[in-house]
């Protein structure tokens, strides 16, 4: 079908332009008038409802995405929209607990809306027209749905849908940059009163961590040294929610001669985050650098809104803020509140024990992020692709990995982060490592830097060359260029290799020549083994297909070290009596673990058994696993194989810890009427609509690369149900015919449970079964669905 949406505008120039011509006579002596043509936009839909975006300029590139984003997914954007314009509580009502009122006063707390409309005259006009464009594709996608009777699913029939501007779509990447920093803070800002709060410091940053908790990922570039080919390969795996304006969209981007670029996006956010051209391709992972610092303030004891600093008091500013709310029988009225704020920034809380705490943040106020993501998916070889992060250092919260078609392989924490001085930074690695209380917050580097607020050293150091004052230069942010490989799971910098680490960077960035997570370990084993039974054969190196079932393998770390030495313990073992004095017979589990394959396969008997009794050894952050379950612990020279061997045990095996586990596991499963035996398939799984899909993979404490979980807290009779994990995966590898990729979407390309593409993708993650990348011309041709045409003025 074609499709031809033609909208002319006519602006003052195209008008003189028509005057013009309207007074030209014919005479062959005057020179022809430059006619102006109308900007173009091709969306031509392949299998899986992906479209490939062909336009004429930047403002029609982003017109045709975000009319292509929108036909199925306009709801996803709509309420992003109504949320930065922080009119939740008027469109929804208050909600439940009044989080969508405690959402508006954080938004509003945060400046977004008003940052964004200040940041409009500075855009250059490469992103002014491609937000303009934006903006107005989505738009006329509304009006071209004739109603909201034919609205998707999600929002069908309601009147909310606004009518988006480029200040409305800015204020939404200023949100999206604030995600992993300030975002994850808005509820405690909405909530901060000099009112003593009845939670303790600690509770308030557990509540952080525990809403990125699903971030995550996996990332490899593959360089010529570690290649069958001795091209480029590249290895994407981020882990996101599967619900929620957080889920990825594919689309392919091409201005002739300026860009052709394809991957994934979100909704509301022109351009490809994660992806490749003919000459790069690259992936992201979360990355533990501090994106903000928190710092405790020392009150005066009579009067809370005053904190002290170099030995004087400051006063803290306040504003009024007024939030309007839809109530139940439809009126509205206005809740207003106070808020405050030190020099640092917003207030989070204040505490039983007489302190405060604030915070600075290095991603406020950050319009850098999609003139970086386009000048990345431009680049032509590898050094323009660093450049990007030297001109624009608007990647908020991510490390990169990056390879190109002459076999390089690029990693670098281009995060955002704080610039402290090195006393400062000595001082703090002091507190994180032999302080209690500063061990509990970092949590190995996955938790929060709490600084002294009440001392002007832990002020951030400004060196002029930065976007915005105080943050790290480009130059010593952790990067490396290599010819065999790097990578990334979450955990920091230190380990992007696994015989040559990064060090000597800022602790901002994260630790280093510290325990690695098990996900970490599982990686870098990967990468590093030579064997005719590893992933990548005896030679080491990596052809598609090994590629790929480094993803599908569902290798384990932690199974890998530790299921025989379990089973060889609890073989022969029959009874064991808990403290409870409930005799429980582990035989059959033990006899499950012996027959278990070690793996997270759908058709693994016994996965479940493993990670129940991991859980009981679960102390989470970036150790993950209890130190009372290895004998041999961490080792700084043999971070990858470090901790590892069974805790050895003495007594009865009554007395025994690892058997008493096992134990417990046997009867919480038998509690929630799981059997033993179940395949993991069978317990693990995501629901599409009426469809239960079996999801393979772990969690955290399994230490599988492919992460796909739910709750870690025990298991419940519902078993696994998966909502964040594996979203797109990809594997490429840079051919001589150019690149050559096959992938998952794991929740499939539409947000709409009516659509065919709400669960196509998720069946064949279930089965294991790759699908191309389309991105050749002829590969279009070959696999066209549809195609639409739009015309702008």
């Amino acid at each position: 079908m074609k499709y031809n949406n033609k909208q002319r505008h006519l602006t003052p120039i195209a008008l003189a332009l028509t005057f013009a011509l309207a007074g030209c006579n014919s005479s062959d002596s005057e020179p022809e008038e430059e006619v102006v043509l109308p900007s173009t936009a091709k969306i031509e839909y392949t299998s899986f409802g992906v479209p490939h975006i062909t336009a004429s300029d930047f403002k029609a590139l982003g017109y045709g995405q975000a009319y292509a984003h929108a036909q199925e997914n306009m709801c996803t954007l709509a309420e992003q929209i109504v949320e930065v314009r922080g009119e939740r509580a008027v469109t929804f009502g208050a909600g439940n607990g009044n989080s969508n009122l405690i959402t508006d006063f954080g938004t509003q707390a945060l400046n977004i809306y008003s940052d964004a409309e200040n940041s409009i005259e500075g855009m250059t006009e490469e992103q002014f027209d491609l937000l303009t464009g934006y903006a107005d594709g989505f738009n006329q996608a509304v009006i071209d749905k004739a109603g909201s009777q034919n609205y998707p699913s999600p929002c069908r029939g309601v009147d909310w849908v606004p009518e988006i501007t480029v200040t409305d779509l800015q204020a939404y990447h200023l949100k999206l940059a604030l995600f992993a920093s300030g975002g994850a803070l808005s509820a405690q800002i909405a909530t901060a009163s000099p009112t003593t709060s009845e939670k303790a410091l600690g509770q308030t940053f557990n509540e952080i961590a525990a809403q990125n908790e699903g971030l995550g990922s996996n990332g490899w570039a593959l360089g010529r040294d570690k290649t069958e080919s001795g091209s480029g390969m590249l290895l994407s795996n981020p882990h996101f929610p599967w619900s929620g304006n957080l889920r990825f969209v594919e689309n392919h981007l091409k201005i002739p001669g300026e860009m052709n670029v394809t991957g994934v996006s979100f909704v509301g956010v022109p351009g490809v985050l994660i992806g490749f051209n003919e000459h790069v391709a690259w992936t992201h992972t979360v990355s533990q650098s501090k994106r903000l610092t928190t710092y405790r303030l020392t009150l005066d004891p009579a009067d809370p809104t005053r904190y002290l600093y170099d030995g004087e008091y400051k006063q803290m500013t306040s504003q009024d803020y007024s939030v309007s709310v839809q109530n139940e029988d439809g009126s509205h009225s206005e809740v207003k509140k106070t808020l405050y704020s030190s020099h640092y920034g917003p207030m989070i809380g204040w505490y039983p024990d007489g302190s405060a705490v604030t915070y600075r943040d290095a991603n406020l106020n950050n319009g850098n992020m999609v003139s970086q993501w386009f000048a990345m998916g431009r680049a032509t070889s590898i050094e323009e692709f660093e450049a990007a992060f030297s001109t624009y250092q608007g990647i908020p919260w991510v490390n990169t990995m990056a390879t190109d078609n002459k076999g390089n392989a690029f990693y670098i924490d281009g995060s955002r982060a704080p610039n402290l001085n090195a006393f400062a930074l000595t001082l703090l690695k002091d507190f994180v490592n032999n302080d209690p209380v500063g061990k509990a917050l970092w949590q190995g580097g996955r938790g929060q830097l709490v600084l002294d607020g009440s001392m002007s050293l832990f002020e951030w150091i400004d060196t002029g060359t930065t976007p915005i004052p105080g943050v790290v230069p480009f130059e010593r942010a952790p990067k490396v260029m290599r010819s065999d490989y790097v990578f990334n799971a979450n955990s920091s910098h230190w380990l992007t290799h696994g015989t040559e680490p990064l060090e000597g960077y800022s602790l901002v960035y994260g630790p280093e020549q510290t325990i690695r997570s098990p996900r970490t370990r599982m990686n870098a084993t990967m990468l590093e083994e030579h064997s005719p039974q590893g992933i990548s054969g005896a030679d080491g190196k990596f052809n598609i297909d090994e590629l790929k079932g480094v993803a599908t393998s569902e290798r384990a770390q932690v199974s890998e070290l530790l299921k025989d030495q379990l089973v060889e313990r609890c073989t022969g073992v029959t009874n064991i009596i808990l403290e409870s004095q409930e005799v429980v017979d582990i035989s059959a589990a033990c006899t499950t673990l012996a027959n278990w394959d070690g793996l997270y396969r759908n058709d693994s008997q016994g996965a479940h058994v493993f990670r129940e009794f991991l859980k009981v050894f679960d102390v989470g952050g970036e150790q993950a696993l209890s130190d009372s379950l290895f004998s041999k612990g961490f080792n700084v020279k043999r971070p990858i194989a470090t901790p590892y061997q069974l805790m050895k045990h003495e007594g009865s095996s009554n007395s025994d810890p690892i058997l008493q586990a096992l134990a417990g596991t046997v009867q919480h499963l038998a509690s929630v009427n799981i059997p033993l035996s179940a395949p993991l398939g069978s317990i693990q799984y995501h629901m599409k609509n009426d469809e239960k899909l079996a999801i393979p993979g772990g969690g955290t404490i399994d230490g599988v690369f492919n992460i796909n979980t739910g709750s870690s807290a025990k298991v419940a009779a519902y078993g696994y149900p998966v909502f964040h994990g594996a979203s797109w995966l990809m594997a490429l590898e840079f051919t001589e015919s150019g690149p050559q990729a096959e992938a998952f979407l794991t929740y499939g390309q539409s947000h709409d449970p009516e659509s065919e593409h709400f669960v196509d993708q998720t069946r064949l993650f279930s089965k294991g079964e790759w699908r191309p990348v389309v991105f050749t011309e002829a590969q279009i041709e070959a696999d066209l669905v549809d195609t639409i045409e739009l015309t702008l003025d």
